[in-house]
């Protein structure tokens, strides 16, 4: 969601075994605490696992952005970076680390042979407030390396996106992207290294590449992912809009209006090195629900699969929560659509979820060619209720599902549970800063996104908020590994799910 800042003002399942040390449980898996005890703030985790060796890293916000690690498949996660920023953080994995620094790299403050480097883009405080910074780390988090300058844009930055195209050879020449939109007309922008992150080049407006998808999209834009393809490095970011009506009553920031309109741009890849890095794009339609649907309770999600072959590119997924059945009804579903041409045509958007309410926050992540994992917060409240949960409050769960056959007309999904005990009371708002204004004001204690990855073993790690049954109680981070589902990786050993460097090999 628009997260305008800190400075501007379900049921169990039949067959369940498994320990429970956090306070949401997990069918067939187990979950456990990342952000530390003390810490009651924390909140919008992403998650990125290494296939080299399956250590989990899971970053999130809490005055400032954090890094944690576990390396026994996350059973424990010991904090291993914070800084004091703005947040809105994500973190990603990517190439093997070269500890014989390139002529005219500029060296890490620390290597180990055979790490992978992870990188971290979040909000600046200072010194240049409300532009992109970015941190990487070539020693497994212990130390970081910091680019205060990464993407910047004179109307200052909202919400950033990482994607990494990993080098097979040195982390210092991996291809590192930011998405992002700007606080004034809102455009969608990327700004591109090809040196690890060392340097980047100037931020591109990805909508100008389309005259219409830049008319339908000036002024009003939620940024929603940045994904790269594994085999070709291609690069797709996605957004979404409402429409030139509801443009020309103004930047609509506060998204007063139906934001019905999915758009994705797709890009071959950075070209250039050091300050000259760019991206060219070209732009396209996902979805138009009609001005009386709303795809905008946060957010769209993006996610291309392997297609098993360095030459060829993988399908492209985008999920998506709206009010589509009936059109402009009050229940909100997860919907989901692929394309198998670089994101030029996509198919019609088919329902994911099988039970009935509200649900929000949609997240994916694929894996080999048709297969995509899904995490989302679901009430089966159709109108969910802000208060205490002895008052009436809604209940919230986590949902993860599957499907393996997701280039289908007819996708089938299997869903089940991801917490088996109530992870937030009350109402959940997506309007950013914004849900200050609402009366009474809008809940938006769980801020406003979670995070999915694949482990080595085809299993998904899943992140989210977690609050408990305390209406507006403390927040801390909860992560799960859930083996429910069939391996997300074909061939994939699955006896290496849940574990990492420290739990077996």
């Amino acid at each position: 969601m628009k997260r305008i800042l800190l400075l501007l003002a379900a049921g169990l399942a039949a067959a369940l075994a498994l320990a429970i040390p956090a306070s949401s449980g997990i069918i067939d898996g187990f979950t456990e605490t990342v952000s530390p005890e003390a810490e009651t703030n924390a909140t919008e985790p992403y998650i990125a696992i290494d296939h080299s060796d399956g250590t989990i890293y899971v970053a999130w916000q809490a005055g400032g952005s954090h890094v944690a690690r576990s390396d026994d498949g996350g059973r424990s996660f010991k904090t291993v970076f914070a800084q004091n920023d703005v947040g809105d953080v994500d973190i990603a994995v990517g190439g093997p680390v070269n500890c014989v620094a390139d002529a005219g790299h500029v060296p890490s403050i620390s290597c180990v042979p055979g790490a992978h480097r992870v990188y971290l883009t979040s909000l600046e405080e200072t010194p240049f407030p409300l532009q992109t910074h970015l941190a990487y780390s070539d020693d497994r988090g212990q130390t970081w390396t910091v680019n205060q300058v990464a993407a910047v844009h004179p109307s200052l930055i909202d919400r950033p996106w990482l994607a990494v195209y990993p080098s097979k050879t040195s982390a210092t020449q991996d291809k590192v992207y930011i998405s992002y939109h700007d606080f004034s007309v809102s455009q969608i922008s990327v700004a591109a290294s090809s040196d690890g992150g060392d340097t980047f080049g100037p931020s591109v407006d990805v909508e100008a590449f389309n005259p219409v998808g830049e008319t339908q999209s000036f002024c009003n834009t939620v940024p929603s992912g940045l994904e790269v393809d594994p085999q070709t490095g291609e690069v797709y970011v996605q957004w979404i809009t409402a429409d030139p009506v509801q443009n020309a009553q103004g930047c609509d920031i506060s998204q007063n209006q139906n934001f019905h309109e999915v758009w994705v741009g797709h890009s071959t890849g950075a070209v250039g090195t050091g300050a000259a890095t760019a991206t060219t794009w070209d732009v396209h339609e996902v979805f138009d629900g009609g001005p009386t649907t709303n795809t905008d309770k946060i957010f769209a999600a993006l996610a291309v699969d392997d297609s098993g072959s360095p030459l060829t590119s993988g399908n492209v997924y985008s999920v998506f929560s709206d009010n589509l059945a009936p059109p402009g009804g009050e229940m909100f579903d997860i919907w989901f659509s692929h394309s198998s041409d670089r994101g030029g045509t996509w198919s019609q958007p088919v329902k994911v979820n099988s039970d009935k309410g509200t649900h929000y926050f949609p997240w994916i992540v694929a894996g080999t060619s048709g297969r995509v994992d899904f995490i989302w917060l679901n009430t089966p409240d159709t109108i969910p209720v802000d208060a205490p949960e002895q008052d009436g409050g809604s209940r919230w769960y986590v949902t993860f599902a599957q499907t393996t056959n997701g280039t289908s007309p007819t996708p089938k999904f299997n869903q089940t549970s991801a917490s088996s005990s109530i992870m937030h009371v009350g109402g959940i708002c997506t309007n950013g800063i914004f849900c200050s204004l609402q009366q009474p004001e809008g809940n938006r204690d769980l801020a406003d996104s979670i995070s999915i990855a694949i482990d080595r073993g085809g299993s998904a790690g899943l992140a989210w908020t977690d609050q408990g049954t305390e209406w507006h109680g403390p927040t801390h981070i909860t992560y799960g590994c859930a083996t429910s589902q069939q391996t997300a990786i074909v061939g994939a050993n699955q006896g290496l799910s849940c574990k990492g460097p420290a739990s077996g090999k």
